[in-house]
């Protein structure tokens, strides 16, 4: 596996940083959160459920947890690593995916909701499921 010199940095860190992060994050939680999420829009999508959503929190990648740790000090080591771009990005994609399907639902446009959803959406949740998997097993190496 190729290492970025951030990622380089990461690894020298030792024991004791690594397992401060971890203390700091619930990285399956995080995970969790983005899948109730996908379940509740995926039922908003089929028609199934008939409350208000707003797209622009939804479409704004800092307003949860994981956003605010990307965004925030605690990923901090990781910046500049390979890693942590692919999540920030993933995790951006998933959020303005999500407010993309808001909108063409308010649009009538429930086919194109539903393509973004099978597609799109889904894709970046993959993606940032994934790094989130990179990240626990990074912190779990010694």
């Amino acid at each position: 596996m190729a290492v970025s010199v951030g990622m380089q940095n990461f690894f020298e860190l030792g024991v004791q940083p690594k397992r401060e992060m971890r203390s700091r994050l619930n990285l399956v939680a995080a995970a969790e959160a983005h899948i109730l999420w996908k379940t509740r829009l995926g039922h908003h999508v089929h028609g199934s459920i008939r409350e208000p959503l707003e797209s622009a929190p939804l479409g704004q990648d800092g307003i949860c947890q994981l956003g605010s740790w990307i965004n925030g000090s605690v990923f901090e080591p990781l910046r500049g690593s390979d890693v942590y771009q692919q999540l920030s990005d993933a995790h951006q994609q998933f959020h303005q995916m999500g407010a993309l399907i808001i909108e063409k639902l308010k649009a009538g446009d429930r086919n194109g909701a539903e393509k973004t959803f099978l597609n799109e959406y889904s894709q970046a949740l993959r993606h940032t499921i994934q790094s989130l998997i990179d990240i626990n097993k990074i912190l779990r190496e010694d």
